[in-house]
Parts: C-alpha cells; structure tokens; sequence
C-alpha cells in the first residue's frame, strides 16, 4: 500500500527543508512504508517557492515540488495536493509540524479497514507540548462549538487540527465538490466523507503551538471561517457522491 504524505507550505521553507531532513523523512523511511512527499506552496511568496526549487533535488526522489500558483488558501493547496496523488491513501500535514508524527503509528496497521483518520486535540489521551495563547483558545474552542452545532458529526470533536489520513478515492471525490480554499476546508471535507457514510476515526495527539504560524489575527480567521461553515451549511445538497443516497 503507498501513501502520499501532502504539506502545504506557505512562506515556510526553510523550516519544512529542516523538519524534512530532520523528522519527516527518517520517520516514514522507519516505518517501512511505500511513500511520496508532496510539497504545494500555492499561495506564498516566489522566493520562498526558489528555496524549495533549489533543495528540493538534493532530497530523496520521492519528494516532489507542485508548480506554484498565485491562488491562497491552504483548503486550494491540500485539494491540488490530493488530487496530485496516485497512492492509496493521502495524510496531510502542517509544515510546523504542531501535530507529532507519530499520530500514524496508530493508523498503519488499520489502512484499508478506516475511511478516514484525523488526529485531535480534543479526545482523551491527547497532550499539548505547551499552553496556547488565550486568543488561540478561545477561537479553537469557539469553532468546535459553531461546528458542533452546525454539522451534528457524531465522533467528530476536533475538525481543525492538521493532521488527517483519507482514502485517495474518497478524497479526491470531496475535493472535487470542495467550495471552500481557506481553513474551514478540514470542515468540508469532513462533512462531505460524513454524509457519505465514510468511517472516520479521531486518534489521540501531541500538539504544539508555532508561533511563527502563517495564520494571521485569530479575530479575522475566526470570522472568515464562520462565513465558510455557512457556505459550506448551504451546499449541503451538493455534497454527495453519484452511488450515496441524499438521506439525512
């Protein structure tokens, strides 16, 4: 089985090279696993994207760069991503690494029986590496409940954390219905394997905060996010695959 591991980066190239060769790397290379590196940098600067150019090939050749586009969104970058991949499954990742690698020790063994993995902060046995910010609290904890209230996704308590493990076929099948390119896409895309009827399973994780997120003010993010969740509320009819019937 073959997994493509999906990083969306945004003006974070010198820290992906370093997690790269440091972490990501050696840690799939362990786990005994046929995989690629897929690396989209849509929506960040053309300097940034020429580091990666240039390191890029001094790496194993199952590393690859996407050719950048000037489209933001890390919803636009991981869709691109996905719909890149040839492997059976796809896990994406934030560039930071906020979410440990090692989320996956607990998926290998159950790809091909799980639809979906995603990794949460909110589930027992879940730690953060250090306290967050208040601001970053308070809006993690105001979309779980606006997502929570919106969406009813029984099992599902952290939709936001960056760490998720989908089928390919599945995946691209979201993707192609996505309307959302910004930060609410974990929402959609979710929602969309949900009314579907794919298994989702909400593992346990080590989180820690970067400070050198690229996520701007929390106030902004949080109100464009709550505008998606409506968009995303709206479009609810078509969000099924062709072989699902539309039942609630």
């Amino acid at each position: 089985m073959k997994l493509s591991v999906l990083i969306p980066a945004k003006n974070q190239s010198e820290k992906l090279l370093r997690h790269l060769r440091d972490s990501i790397i050696p840690y799939f290379d362990l786990a005994q696993i046929d995989y690629e590196i897929v690396i989209c940098t849509d929506g960040g600067r053309l300097d940034e994207h020429e580091v990666l150019e240039k390191e890029i090939p001094s790496l194993p050749a199952n590393v690859r760069l996407l050719p950048l586009e000037d489209i933001k969104g890390k919803g636009h970058a991981v869709k691109k991503a996905i719909l890149a991949s040839d492997a059976e499954y796809v896990l994406f990742m934030d560039a930071d690494l906020a979410t440990s690698l090692d989320v996956f020790d607990a998926i290998k063994p159950e790809l091909g029986n799980v639809d979906c993995f995603i990794a949460s902060r909110d589930v027992k046995g879940s730690q953060y590496g250090q306290k967050q910010p208040f601001m970053r609290r308070l809006t993690h904890w105001g979309c779980r409940k606006v997502v929570s209230w919106t969406f009813h996704m029984k099992g599902i308590k952290d939709t936001q954390c960056g760490y998720k493990c989908i089928r390919t076929e599945d995946a691209k099948k979201a993707a192609a219905l996505s309307i959302i390119d910004g930060f609410a896409f974990d929402v959609e895309l979710l929602y969309i394997l949900y009314l579907n009827g794919r298994s989702i399973r909400e593992l346990p994780c080590l989180w820690t905060d970067d400070p050198d997120s690229s996520v701007g003010s929390p106030i902004k993010t949080a109100k464009k996010f709550y505008a998606d969740v409506r968009r995303i509320k709206k479009n609810k009819k078509n969000y099924y695959f062709a072989e699902v019937n539309h039942a609630d």
